[in-house]
């Protein structure tokens, strides 16, 4: 497991060991050559004339937060010893955290003590300012994945600092399975402490959960945000009523266990108030094989259900026919259902799996089903239920 001080040592490292590129820069500064500029490597000291000039600078303006920090970066290259080193570090803290090269040169310091709760407290001086965003992100992300940083990362985040949704977005970007598995912690170490996660904070990391496999921490999280529960159903909502009492905003960026319906060529999928729930109402002009409508589910692997589809008329049941429904997982075969004869009723379709749910938590898709032929369709659904059979035998 990599130690908490390695992670804070990227971060240094990132920044090209700031506290020496910073004696370069000031360096060149107070010799008076008119056009300098922070690098990246600063392997040149500083001569001792200039050493021995931002002393006088210095008692004449000891607050002087650029000089300072030279001093203190050109002492750091020999032989500082460490009551010297930490009146430095005491002074610049003291000066406050509007100066990027005093930040810097502070998580320097926080790696080499290995002190992390200093190191998050100077990134969030610098990144509340806007500061080296880009370069921050990517390191703080590797932080996270340290487990002994989820209290001091989830502490600054519940702040609320602006930086904190740019932050939870980060995500996204994210391809180590290891940063998603911290994220995981993270989100539910925020959760523990009262955190209110919107639906906006929450989506970036359930969608990274999902690709990397981690589909019931998703679920887990997502109930514990909004408090939902889904009282031994399969499908989250399966009469589309919590869909509908989303914000509109929402609606256009479902989370993994809301219905995802979505209007493509050749194809109208919408959901609208109806009554104490929803309805799907679905267009097809029966080409192609668009789905027009995607939840994830609570089936678990090996679980063969049956699905119940709701419709507002029976003349409306005849429309299925031109539709198929399927439990997906990826690059699993999918599996489809199956609706026989006289399994009509009441306005419900009863559908039979032709096989075992092929993963955890698989996807149910609604899919417009071609057959050589130009069959548009139009349905008014107003449920879709998984539910378990009680038959001895198929």
């Amino acid at each position: 497991m990599m130690r908490i001080g390695s992670a804070i040592a990227i971060f240094a490292a990132l920044l090209g060991l700031t506290i020496f590129a910073f004696a370069q820069q000031a360096g060149e500064r107070i010799r008076g050559e008119p056009s300098w500029e922070l690098l990246s490597a600063a392997d040149a000291r500083a001569t001792p004339e200039v050493s021995a000039k931002l002393r006088r600078l210095l008692a004449r303006q000891p607050l002087d937060q650029a000089k300072l920090n030279l001093l203190f970066a050109t002492e750091a290259k020999g032989d500082l010893a460490d009551a010297r080193r930490q009146s430095f570090t005491k002074t610049l803290n003291e000066l406050g955290w509007r100066d990027t090269p005093t930040q810097q040169n502070l998580i320097v310091e926080a790696a080499r003590t290995n002190d992390p709760n200093a190191a998050i407290l100077h990134i969030d001086a610098l990144l509340r300012r806007g500061k080296l965003t880009d370069d921050i992100l990517p390191v703080l992300l590797q932080i996270e994945a340290v487990p002994q940083a989820t209290a001091l990362l989830a502490g600054r985040l519940e702040k609320h600092p602006h930086w904190r949704v740019k932050y939870l977005h980060f995500i996204a970007k994210a391809q180590n399975p290891t940063s998603v598995a911290a994220r995981v912690r993270l989100l539910n170490r925020m959760l523990d402490d009262g955190d209110q996660l919107s639906h906006a904070e929450l989506k970036p990391s359930l969608d990274a959960m999902v690709r990397q496999g981690l589909r019931k921490e998703a679920l887990g999280i997502a109930m514990r945000a909004n408090g939902s529960r889904v009282d031994g159903e399969l499908v989250y909502d399966p009469d589309f009523s919590k869909f509908v009492a989303l914000p509109a905003r929402d609606r256009e960026n479902p989370l993994p266990f809301e219905w995802d319906a979505r209007s493509q060529p050749g194809a109208s999928a919408q959901i609208v108030g109806q009554g104490q729930g929803g309805q799907l109402r679905v267009r097809w002009n029966g080409n192609g094989a668009p789905i027009v409508a995607r939840t994830m589910t609570l089936v678990q692997a090996d679980q063969v259900p049956d699905l119940k589809v709701v419709v507002d008329s029976l003349d409306a049941a005849s429309s299925l026919d031109e539709f198929r429904f399927e439990l997906i997982c990826r690059g699993q075969r999918p599996v489809t259902f199956r609706m026989g004869d006289g399994r009509i009723s009441n306005n419900v379709a009863t559908y039979r799996a032709d096989g075992p749910a092929p993963c955890d938590y698989p996807d149910l898709v609604m899919r417009g089903y071609p057959r050589g032929r130009n069959a548009s369709a139009e349905v008014t659904i107003e449920a879709l239920r998984l539910v378990m059979p009680e038959r001895s035998g198929r």
